[in-house]
């Protein structure tokens, strides 16, 4: 059967060939940068928001805010945003309610807004005890649909990475061969894959290489000090909150809330043993200790 469908009801902005992005209400397209990827302890330091109305017209506001905590260099690497570039901008809570407002009755779109940039905003307004709800709008993640668009299955993995389609096999480890095929690939396509395990898997985690644990809950400042990436003490150096809350680092000790590695480093620290990134006769970066 073929033939012209008629056109559902609804303004369109954009068309590619015969089809249209459609808009019944505004779209707010956003761009959240902030100080983490914890959605639970992260601030957010810019917001951008492009407000797209169904008849085509557009509007653009974008603010850079104090996270009231420090900014570590691995997210400054991301965004660009340094501690001295939010010193004396206003606060998210001076901005939450006209935001919230602005946002108000548009449908909300963004890459990987659902996992990340969604989350942590409303947990800015949730902090400012301003509500924004979103249960009756339109969430629409470019990531999700991309994912969609481009399975992220063993097989299509296969196809990309190592050529051909995968096949049958008696032999009972086929499957871990191609799975270190693949790796094998994934390296040799592109020079931004570390080729270590340690290295791959932080990478593949977004977290980088001032990192001295698998989590980066702690990393490594440019002056070679051991800093801690989370809670009430994230930006400070290991060595001050040792020496003025050490209650705190006992807790973190005993909690199983932190992975084994995380909690070793705090423990050996309580010990007198910092992680040392340069020992004596090493120049490569590693999470050795130094006695204090």
């Amino acid at each position: 059967m073929s033939g012209n469908l008629p056109k559902p009801a609804g303004s369109s902005i954009s068309q590619t060939g015969d089809r249209t992005l459609r808009l019944d209400r505004p779209l707010a397209v956003l761009d959240i940068q902030s100080t983490g990827l914890d959605t639970s302890t992260s601030r957010i330091v810019k917001v951008s928001v492009l407000k797209v109305n169904p008849g085509g017209t557009e509007h653009i506001r974008s603010v850079v805010v104090n996270p009231e905590t420090k900014i570590p260099p691995g997210a400054t690497r991301v965004h660009g945003l340094t501690d001295l570039d939010v010193k004396g901008q206003p606060l998210f809570r001076s901005y939450a309610r006209a935001l919230a407002q602005h946002l108000d009755g548009c449908d909300i779109a963004g890459f990987g807004i659902e996992r990340f940039g969604l989350p942590l905003l409303q947990a800015e307004f949730k902090r400012c005890g301003v509500k924004f709800d979103v249960s009756d709008r339109a969430v629409v993640d470019a990531m999700v649909i991309f994912h969609r668009l481009e399975p992220r299955n063993m097989d299509s993995a296969y196809a990309r990475f190592v050529g051909g389609i995968r096949t049958e096999s008696e032999d009972p480890t086929q499957t871990a061969r191609d799975v270190l095929a693949i790796l094998k690939g994934q390296i040799a396509s592109d020079i931004s894959v570390p080729d270590a395990p340690d290295a791959i898997e932080n990478w593949s985690k977004g977290i980088d290489d001032a990192a001295i644990d698998s989590e980066g809950k702690f990393v490594w400042s440019e002056e070679g000090d051991a800093l801690i990436n989370f809670g009430k003490h994230r930006g400070e150096r290991l060595v001050d909150v040792l020496k003025n809350d050490i209650s705190y680092l006992n807790w973190v000790s005993g909690s199983e809330d932190f992975e084994a590695g995380v909690r070793k480093i705090v423990e050996s620290a309580i010990d007198g043993h910092l992680p040392e990134r340069y020992p004596v006769g090493n120049t490569e970066s590693n999470s050795d200790s130094q006695s204090i």
